[in-house]
């Protein structure tokens, strides 16, 4: 396979993946802001969002103290100058979809290109009160939407796995993010670890990662954090969990094909992130530091993504052979998008 076909097919799939994972950090910044008794935590919760977003640069690091609902809202959804934005995400995986346009089937295809025809109708006033479920539950579903299209109409061959090894990438990048927003920046006091806010800001942060029903039929008992780290990172099952993501990277890397020292390099450093992972229990990484171990897996899973980048060639940006004035307003060249995420 070309590196160009490659490259188109790991940033769409990736792009899709980051769409519907900002939808899920919104998610629990909503979910945190209706909470009662978090009135106190008010401006730290959205703050966290953009922070685990990876997004302070953009939203600007001296409005993150008066972040709100309405203003990470729209960084996070609607603004064009933010490459990770929704809005952007969207677009950037419809720009690598009709590159590929020979790569994929019709389904893909309509499955992104309905989605952006769509989402440029949408506007802050799709997140009013009442309306903020709907919107994410739109993202969420576009994704879910996508992913149906690429597993039910596309060959099991290297396209499939580069689709799905930025899937992975992304994914795993993404449950560190979401777990990161209670540890991090909602970290209760010490009289209050185990009490009613700590407690249900846990179960909110399952709720956005869809993973609450996994929660109760796995372990049968009360949320804490141990269990909700030991499902989020550690679960061999639960497809959101950083140990099935790594363990599906490793999968993908052996399907896509070892044919260099850098592409043997690459799967040899995701084996032995996994292996320290599963070396692990909940408590000892919690002992360790969440935040700190989070934050080290964001790191290392980002630079997993630039050497895999390298090994496979994915210099150049992708374009359409024809792009489209109007279609492409406003779009970051490939080239762009990548320096911004990383």
């Amino acid at each position: 396979m070309l590196s160009r076909t490659a490259q188109g097919l790991y940033w769409m799939s990736r792009y899709v993946e980051r769409a519907e994972n900002v939808a899920r950090l919104l998610d629990a910044g909503r979910r945190m802001e209706g909470l009662p008794g978090s009135d106190d935590f008010a401006h730290s919760e959205w703050a966290s969002i953009i922070i685990a977003a990876g997004c302070e640069e953009t939203f600007g690091e001296d409005k993150l103290e008066k972040a709100d609902r309405e203003t990470v809202t729209h960084h996070l959804a609607f603004d064009r100058e933010n490459p990770s934005s929704i809005f952007s995400c969207i677009e950037a995986a419809r720009e690598n979809a009709r590159a590929m346009r020979g790569a994929i089937t019709k389904e893909v295809w309509t499955a992104i290109n309905s989605t952006w025809s769509e989402a440029r109708s949408k506007s802050m006033e799709d997140m009013a009160e009442g309306k903020y479920a709907d919107f994410i539950d739109w993202v969420l579903a576009f994704s879910f939407h996508f992913r149906g299209a690429v597993n039910g109409t596309l060959l099991r061959d290297e396209r499939l796995a580069f689709i799905n090894l930025g899937k992975n990438i992304e994914r795993a990048d993404a449950t560190a993010r979401l777990l990161d927003v209670k540890y991090n920046v909602l970290l209760p006091r010490a009289d209050e670890v185990g009490q009613g806010l700590d407690l249900m800001q846990w179960q909110q942060i399952l709720r956005a990662s869809n993973a609450l029903l996994a929660f109760r039929h796995i372990y049968h008992e009360a949320t804490t954090p141990p269990r909700v780290v030991d499902l989020l990172v550690l679960n061999r099952q639960f497809p959101r969990s950083l140990r099935f993501s790594y363990e599906a990277i490793c999968n993908d890397l052996r399907d896509v094909g070892l044919f260099t020292r850098a592409q043997r390099n690459g799967l040899a450093k995701a084996e032995r992130l996994l292996n320290d992972m599963s070396q692990l229990s909940a408590l000892e990484i919690i002992d360790k530091g969440l935040h700190e171990w989070l934050t080290e897996m964001i790191v290392e899973t980002n630079q997993l993504g630039i050497e895999l980048a390298d090994a496979y060639g994915f210099f150049e940006p992708v374009k359409a052979d024809t792009p489209e004035p109007d279609e492409l307003e406003g779009t970051a060249s490939n080239s762009e998008q990548l320096q911004h995420q990383n």
